[in-house]
């Protein structure tokens, strides 16, 4: 009977740290039951090669179309890729950024150079906190300025993130 005794003691215990295992497995729900599906998405520049802006082009509007989220569900942005033709740098053109969401404008009252926003080594903008473009018709307007007076610039700008899938219909 001391086996039978030491089973049950143990079924006793076991049974008392039902609440608490419970809790820790609620508590890491959201790593296995998401409430949406993050599948990779880019939102840029259409043409191969990116865009020609003129030597010396000031605001000149990127085609509003390429940046425009038509889909049914928000495009989280996590960071932006900016390139251009090899014989520029990111010294030489600028961008502006109007989000049509909230109509309001990422820079404060100008352009700002591409070399202070980017990671030199990758080319990219990493956002510090991912910026939601909502559905169906969301989207933002880019501008670039060329800062080269004599040669026209190949640029190309795309959003890198995820949509934002609600999971089981919700």
């Amino acid at each position: 009977m001391a086996n039978g005794d030491n089973v049950q003691a143990l079924a006793q215990t076991l049974m008392q740290l039902v609440p608490t295992a419970r809790r820790i497995v609620d508590g890491l729900r959201f790593l296995f039951d998401q409430p949406v599906i993050r599948e990779p998405y880019f939102l840029g520049t259409s043409a191969p090669n990116g865009s020609v802006v003129a030597a010396g082009a000031v605001n000149v509007p990127q085609l509003q179309s390429d940046f425009s989220h038509s889909l049914e569900y928000p495009f989280e942005v996590d960071r932006i890729r900016f390139s251009n033709d090899p014989s520029h740098t990111f010294r030489d053109w600028r961008v502006r950024v109007v989000d049509q969401t909230f109509n309001h404008e990422w820079m404060k009252s100008q352009s700002v150079m591409v070399e202070t926003m980017v990671d030199a080594n990758t080319g990219f903008y990493e956002l510090r906190f991912p910026w939601i473009i909502r559905t169906q018709g969301g989207g933002q307007n880019w501008f670039v300025d060329n800062l080269d007076p004599v040669n026209p610039i190949n640029v190309s700008i795309v959003l890198h993130g995820h949509l934002l899938i609600p999971s089981r219909g919700q």
